[in-house]
């Protein structure tokens, strides 16, 4: 992207969460969503909606230099209206390219992004579960999506979590999970370190004796926040494992942020947490007990969607924030605070990823926008 064009989507980009946060001032609530936010690179189509009291308009502003690759069935109107559709062709391009969907109504414009994937990174897009933590998610050959059942002391059958495993860097990019007090149960850490049954083992690193080089065995959903034996002992799985810097930072200010996760999950119905690990640009490795390289993740990043029935905050008692972390060591007198704290949407722009993907299924489109764009640094309960 040159410069002109990443000034004025930076520009578009800011002045679009402000007019979003102002929709709440209106009788009827203006907005924009799509069916899907991330597509494959095949030709397609995903349905537009918009939530309007006026007369408007619809554009497309493409990002990069690729443009005149998707089209619009309507692009005016007057009222809500379902059933829009953007039509996209097949990007043989060798990188993803993305656009807005711009809705313009009594002069004020709102916007949804979408992401067309490269043949190399679309492996399958297809059919995943609809739970309220999971990233969009998009397989290939190196990375692949797994998840853990457990069995709660009421003999129900939930999920436990959820990753996405990369077996070229052997981590994950990312783990999922709800989390509440009935969720973390009680019990004890069982340190029962193995492989994961559900990947193939010369797939995963071996890290009985933890990783050459200095660092720790860093969780990616902690011990502390699955305490039933069974559930914990999959905590212990090699594939949720991360090679971290030990004191100053596994040891203490990452430590400090996994209690306080726990303690805002504490304090709702149900907190859904991703937990990730930023691999690109790094430059550093450790080694597994055969002498495997495992990269070093240059930053940890956790994504947090607060849900509280009976809570005034928020937008239908949802409420979003993210902490971001360089990997490095910080000061035993560092803590975790504001300055680490992200809009979804930064965390997005960051990561490349759609987080929460299955929320405007849930809310709409444009409540869900809200949430993502929400500054938590405004929102008390994510620092106290």
């Amino acid at each position: 992207m040159n410069r002109s064009i990443a000034f004025i989507v930076t520009v578009f980009s800011l002045f679009f969460l402000l007019t979003v946060n102002s929709c709440d001032k209106m009788q009827v609530e203006t907005g924009i969503s799509i069916s899907n936010r991330q597509a494959a690179y095949t030709a397609g189509q995903e349905t537009i909606s918009v939530t309007a009291s006026g007369e408007w308009v619809l554009s497309i502003y493409y990002q990069g230099d690729q443009d005149g690759w998707a089209s619009l069935s309507r692009t005016s109107g007057r009222g809500s209206m379902d059933g829009i559709i953007l039509s996209y062709d097949e990007n043989g391009m060798g990188e993803s390219r993305s656009l807005y969907v711009i809705l313009t109504s009594k002069g004020t414009d709102y916007a949804v992004t979408f992401v067309q994937l490269n043949e190399k990174d679309s492996g399958w897009v297809g059919t995943y579960p609809g739970w309220l933590e999971l990233p969009a998610i998009s397989e290939n050959d190196v990375c692949k999506f797994y998840m853990h059942d457990m069995t709660l002391s009421n003999g129900k059958v939930s999920r436990n979590y959820s990753f996405l495993w990369d077996k070229d860097n052997l981590v994950s990019h990312w783990v999922a999970y709800p989390l509440n007090k009935g969720l973390i149960g009680s019990g004890s850490r069982t340190d029962d370190w193995g492989y994961d049954p559900e990947v193939p083992y010369e797939d995963q690193p071996r890290l009985e004796r933890g990783y050459r080089g200095g660092y720790d065995r860093g969780h990616q959903i902690p011990s502390a926040d699955r305490l039933m034996r069974s559930a914990n002992r999959q905590t212990f799985y090699y594939t949720n494992m991360t090679p971290q810097i030990g004191r100053g930072f596994n040891q203490g200010i990452w430590a400090n942020l996994e209690a306080k996760v726990r303690s805002i999950a504490m304090s709702c119905d149900t907190l859904y947490v991703v937990t990730g690990c930023i691999v690109d640009g790094s430059t550093k490795v450790a080694y597994d007990n055969d002498n495997r390289e495992v990269t070093v993740p240059v930053a940890y990043y956790k994504a947090l969607l607060r849900y509280s029935g009976s809570s005034s905050a928020g937008i239908s008692g949802y409420s979003a924030a993210a902490f971001y972390l360089d990997h490095r060591s910080y000061g035993n007198g560092d803590s975790v605070n504001e300055g680490m704290l992200r809009s979804i949407d930064e965390l997005e722009e960051i990561t490349g990823l759609d987080f929460f993907a299955n929320l405007p299924g849930k809310l709409g489109g444009s409540q869900a926008d809200r949430i993502e764009a929400e500054d938590p640094a405004n929102v008390s309960f994510w620092l106290n």
